[in-house]
């Protein structure tokens, strides 16, 4: 069982870094970033060295999947590190090349620096304007996603590209930016946090993480100084000043050794609220894993000193052996998983935090999997819950055989990715809505413990939603991006794919956008909708994982607007730019301005590594 799970461990690496590093343009085919597709001595080094024990043969050893989530530095650090004496017969650059076919990215000494901005305008003071800003993940404390601007359903035809940034050595570009005033932070895969001139998209510097910043930085002002917060892909969770990049305090989060952070944290009054998933779902797979002891949740840290608050996990008990052993005869243990990987939700009026949660990794699920959590905002601990499915335990055993860590009850994976909205209608109600990959969106009474209101299947569902990144409101309206890509064929009937609008006090459908199919049989490209979406004034932005943007009029659907990330722009930069899938993070608007990112060699997505920004003209 071990030598076939070792084999199609293999060929799903192999095939993934090529489907990955697929493109309609030929010369992008054959870009030296993707090292994965042409690099044949470090895939053979791979196979012989590393394969038998990240996938499966050795506990602890982070399983395959994951690394293509991390930088090509860090891996370089652990070959020359605590995996010095395996890597011991390998020459420098034969590490160099292996830590980048593995990641996807290149190690820092062969990344060419990024444009920084010239005296002129780094001698210029870094100015917020907060009528002028995205500071955070959802705009605000509701997460409504709905920007204040001057982009409308009239002049959205007049949108041109203004700039374009490309990250140096990247293969996805997944931080959303947050802006004010004259200033753009936004995190890169290869482990830096960038200010960006607003006007010219040049560097005005640039600071070093220990890990990838996948999420959106936090501009956040305290006692009248500006913060950046952000936290990376290793569990640490960083303050900076965002005037100099200087970094004042980073705090580690590992209370698990597969902790990370996916979710942009919360920052409000002076708390930082950090949403806690894992990198467990993938040692699942691995027989010799003794599966799994995570638990999800929420940290609250003091902004101003990183010290921890209080910590709730969406599972209150450890997990313990109750009796089961996998093929290898290792203990799974119970319950485990419920990660959070959604930005937390504040609720003044109830004192509350929303989050949604994941599925469980083993068997039994947990009663919080697939759920939304009230959670205490002053002291931490769930005031209510409300679960829409039970029994969803899964892990990544589940594509190898049922005993090889796949829970019994084997579930469709159908987590709340999207954060919470909270709302308030035109009648004064306020409801709390909930977006699904499953397809689903539920709307809830805050002010009756979550009291289901209605529901409304609009997708599929699949990995990748369904509901996946994130909703927008407007009025009395919410808005739905639907992804229902499919990838294993677990997911029965039609795919629906598109952006919905639903009328929020009832759920009925008030109009489905359905993109184009442009993907001309190409593997790694999907016309779903994975990305969050973002609305403002009279319009409603979406971007495809095909790498499509689009505008939408917010009353009718009809397209206004739309443009392909999908192809080069190093005419504005002076390194390769190109753009590929969008997804997990959406569009930001603020003022004249559109910010997208394109890119996300990911999960058999296509590459790209650039942030484009449009302005009215």
């Amino acid at each position: 069982m071990k030598n076939f799970y070792i084999l199609l461990v293999s060929i799903f690496i192999i095939n993934s870094n090529l489907f990955a590093s697929s493109s309609p343009n030929e010369e992008l085919k054959n870009a030296d970033l993707f090292a994965g597709a042409s690099d044949k001595a470090s895939a053979k080094i791979f196979n012989e060295s590393c394969v038998s024990c990240h996938s499966g043969g050795v506990p602890r050893a982070p399983h395959s999947t994951t690394f293509s989530a991390m930088s090509a530095d860090y891996i370089l650090e652990t070959l020359d590190g605590v995996m010095s004496s395996q890597a011991s017969h390998l020459s420098k650059d034969q590490k160099i090349k292996l830590a980048e076919f593995i990641s996807g990215g290149s190690v820092s000494s062969n990344i060419q620096e990024p444009d920084f901005c010239k005296k002129e305008i780094s001698n210029t003071k870094i100015k917020f304007d907060e009528k002028n800003s995205y500071n955070q993940w959802g705009y605000d404390k509701q997460n409504t996603r709905r920007a204040k601007s001057n982009i409308n359903s009239k002049n959205a035809k007049n949108i041109e590209i203004k700039w374009v940034f490309a990250f140096p050595g990247a293969t996805r570009s997944r931080s959303q930016p947050s802006v004010s005033g004259n200033v753009i932070y936004i995190g890169g895969q290869n482990s830096n946090l960038y200010a960006l001139d607003r006007e010219t998209g040049c560097v005005r510097w640039k600071s070093k993480t220990q890990g990838e910043i996948r999420s959106a930085p936090v501009i956040e002002k305290i006692n009248n100084n500006y913060f950046i917060y952000a936290g990376d892909y290793e569990g640490n969770v960083y303050k900076y000043d965002a005037l100099t990049g200087q970094n004042i305090w980073t705090k580690s989060l590992r209370y698990h050794p597969r902790v990370i952070l996916t979710g942009s944290v919360r920052v409000y009054d002076k708390v930082i609220y950090v949403p806690l998933s894992s990198r467990e779902w993938a040692d699942g797979a691995n027989p010799d894993y003794e599966c799994c002891t995570f638990r999800g949740g929420v940290m609250a840290l003091d902004a101003i000193t990183g010290e921890e608050l209080w910590t709730t996990y969406s599972i209150p008990v450890p997990a313990k052996h109750l009796g089961d052993y996998n093929e290898s005869g290792k203990k799974i243990l119970a319950p485990s998983g419920v990660p959070v990987w959604n930005s937390p939700t504040i609720d003044d009026e109830r004192n509350l935090v929303y989050v949604g949660t994941g599925e469980s990794y083993t068997s039994p699920a947990a009663d919080t999997s697939d759920a939304i959590l009230a959670i205490d905002k002053s002291k931490g601990g769930i005031v209510w819950s409300f679960q829409a499915q039970s029994g969803d335990a899964w892990n990544m055993g589940c594509f190898i055989s049922p005993k090889s860590g796949c829970p019994k009850e084997d579930g469709p994976d159908w987590d709340f990715g999207a954060s919470t909205i909270l709302m308030k209608t035109s009648e004064g109600r306020n409801i709390l809505f909930g977006g699904r990959k499953s397809g689903h969106v539920y709307a809830l009474d805050p002010d009756q413990k979550g009291k289901l209101l209605w529901s409304r299947k609009i997708g599929r569902g699949g990995f990748a939603g369904g509901v996946h990144w994130g909703m927008t409101v407007d009025d009395d309206n919410i808005y739905a991006p639907i992804a229902d890509k499919n990838y294993i064929n677990k997911f029965p009937g039609p795919a629906t794919p598109g952006i919905y609008s639903l009328n929020a006090i009832n759920g009925d459908i008030n109009w489905r956008f359905e993109p184009k199919d442009r993907c001309n049989g190409l593997s790694s490209c999907d016309r779903g909708i994975s990305a969050a979406l973002t609305s403002t004034n009279d319009i409603i932005v979406g971007a495809g994982m095909d790498g499509w943007l689009y505008i939408l009029d917010s009353k009718t659907g009809n397209l206004l607007w739309e443009f392909d990330t999908n192809k080069d722009f190093s005419e504005f930069s002076n390194i390769k730019a190109y753009g590929g899938t969008i997804e997990g993070l959406g569009p930001v608007i603020s003022g004249n301005n559109l910010y997208i990112n394109s890119g996300y060699q990911y999960g058999g997505n296509m590459p790209g590594n650039v942030l484009i920004s449009f302005e009215i003209n």
